[in-house]
């Protein structure tokens, strides 16, 4: 009897941990997560680079990024602008704009630090 019980405590331990990991991956991430980096005239720019809070997610054509700080207002892609959702709680600003992780984008990005700099640069975000 002990035998028979012992393998149905077995038996029931794996029931378990196959439907906790089948209701785990019902509850992951939708998005595709990539760690990326920013390039200024085809080198890596340690710089700019350094203001990347987190992976880029890639979801239904649409690439986003955030970046430590409020300084980011929007990026340009393909002659659009998309602005920046800064979040004082996290102290990041999030980005959304059209890409894949594909290829590299060709980005300009809006740098603000108020009152004395107020430039766009442009950049090559690329995936690694």
């Amino acid at each position: 009897m002990l035998k028979s019980m012992k393998k149905s405590v077995g038996l029931t331990m794996v029931a378990l941990v196959l439907m906790l990991s089948m209701a785990a991956s019902a509850f992951a991430n939708p998005y595709n997560s990539y760690n990326y980096y920013f390039e200024y005239d085809g080198a890596y720019h340690s710089h700019s680079s350094s203001y990347i809070a987190a992976n880029a997610t890639e979801s239904g054509g649409n690439v986003t990024i955030t970046l430590s700080g409020s300084y980011f207002p929007e990026v340009e892609v393909g002659g659009v602008n998309y602005a920046g959702v800064y979040n004082s709680g996290t102290n990041t600003t999030t980005i959304t704009f059209p890409g894949s992780s594909a290829a590299p984008i060709d980005v300009l990005l809006h740098v603000v630090v108020a009152p004395w700099h107020d430039t766009w640069y442009s950049l090559d975000l690329i995936w690694g």
